[in-house]
């Protein structure tokens, strides 16, 4: 496992930056928003920043930020713009995927190069099936050795702004047929990084960038469609078989994601205490009978904040409880099977808590924050992204159910 024994003290001038981007990501995300493009000025901004290079340990040349300082950073950065911040989020999630997979001979380089601020990202999803559906993404060998990539993955973020690329495919015959058999296909599937080098049009050397992202939120995060068309992966390319190797890593994506929404939640308190301290409705007569209604004195109101301010402080426990947990080691209590989804349980509280303040600040603000380029409408978007990360709250329920009732099970009939 990567070596990240960053100090609190070497900690600290990198939250500072992380606050100083934070507010630039606040200050252009709307029109980001607004025009439904990538943030293209945030690149130079994240790159001189050096937070790309956090995660990676002092032996590869960065500072060696571990896994609840990122998640700190990102948190913070959220809290500025979830939109901008989620592109970036890819880089960090890779970073600690690819880099806890690696031989010290790839993270010496791959590493290194992050270290020198290139950005990692990782396209993973196939339309079809998602993220765990067996990837289809064909990796057929070459005669001279290495492999060369066929198909397309649905959520390439942060590719407009990255240099190097993490995917999956499943390695073929000589003549691209896929395995037969599911254990082989399994068995098959690989996990491959190199450079990603697009020109002005978003095509490279067997790579090309479709350009189709139009959601319901998050849409600075240009998160397009990559195609594969031949493009070279040489033996050193390839990290690890994916499945086995991957899901032992995978806090890296559940653990970045729940920071977002962590601070997104902070970004949605803020906003509504802020307007619902100066906001007065005038005369009222019905529910409320004044001459002069101030939002702040009202009754669901007042508990709505504190709910609200409830849940960013439940969440903050959990999140920064889970990355201790995983840091300390007390993962290793649970059964090998619990623990990605044990681990992702942060990932689902976090998301839920969001997707309710979301709603409730709307609720609250009333009908002006349904008006398009509202805060709270662009909050509300943003956040109903966190259903369907990994894992999502159906797959870690499951893991976990199927796990339980299959143990218990077997115990009974030994």
């Amino acid at each position: 496992m990567l070596q990240q024994d960053m100090t609190d003290e070497e900690f600290a001038p990198y939250f500072a930056k992380a606050q100083e981007v934070s507010q630039y990501f606040r200050e252009i995300g709307p029109k980001y928003d607004a025009e439904n493009t990538f943030a293209y000025p945030s690149i130079d901004v994240f790159k001189k920043s050096g937070l790309g290079g956090l995660p990676v340990p002092k032996a590869f040349g960065g500072p060696g930020g571990n896994i609840l300082q990122v998640s700190k950073v990102v948190s913070e950065l959220s809290r500025g713009d979830s939109a901008i911040t989620l592109a970036y989020n890819m880089h960090y999630i890779m970073v600690g995927i690819a880099g806890n997979l690696m031989t010290e001979e790839q993270n010496k380089y791959w590493l290194g190069r992050v270290a020198d601020g290139d950005l990692i990202f990782g396209p993973f999803s196939e339309k079809r099936a998602g993220f765990s559906g067996l990837a289809d993404m064909r990796a057929v060998p070459q005669p001279g050795g290495g492999w060369k990539l066929y198909g397309k993955k649905t959520w390439g973020t942060l590719c407009e702004a990255a240099d190097i690329v993490t995917t999956n495919a499943t390695e073929t015959d000589a003549d691209g047929n896929l395995p037969d058999t599911f254990d082989a296909r399994v068995a098959a599937e690989k996990f491959f990084i190199g450079d990603f080098k697009v020109d002005e049009n978003g095509v490279g050397d067997g790579l090309r960038i479709e350009k189709t992202w139009d959601a319901l939120g998050m849409h600075a995060t240009g998160t397009q469609v990559i195609h594969f068309d031949g493009y070279f992966v040489p033996e050193d390319g390839f990290i690890s078989i994916w499945r086995a190797g991957a899901f032992g890593v995978l806090e890296w994506a559940s653990l970045m994601f729940a920071s977002i929404y962590y601070g997104m939640q902070q970004r949605i308190l803020e906003e509504s205490v802020a307007k619902l301290s100066k906001k007065h409705l005038g005369a009222t007569f019905g529910a409320i009978v004044a001459a002069d209604t101030e939002v702040k004195n009202v009754g669901h109101i007042i508990d709505g904040i504190g709910d609200m301010a409830s849940r960013v402080e439940q969440s903050r426990r959990v999140l920064y409880q889970t990355c201790e947990d995983l840091i300390n080691g007390r993962d290793k209590d649970w059964a090998p099977e619990l623990r990605f989804p044990y681990l992702g349980l942060a990932k689902t509280y976090v998301a839920e808590n969001v997707m309710h303040m979301a709603q409730r600040a709307m609720s609250m603000v009333g009908g002006e924050s349904f008006r398009r380029g509202s805060i709270f409408e662009r909050l509300y978007r943003d956040a109903a992204a966190s259903m369907f990360q990994p894992l999502n709250a159906d797959q870690t329920r499951t893991y976990i159910g199927q796990f339980l009732l299959e143990s218990a099970a077997a115990q009974a009939s030994a």
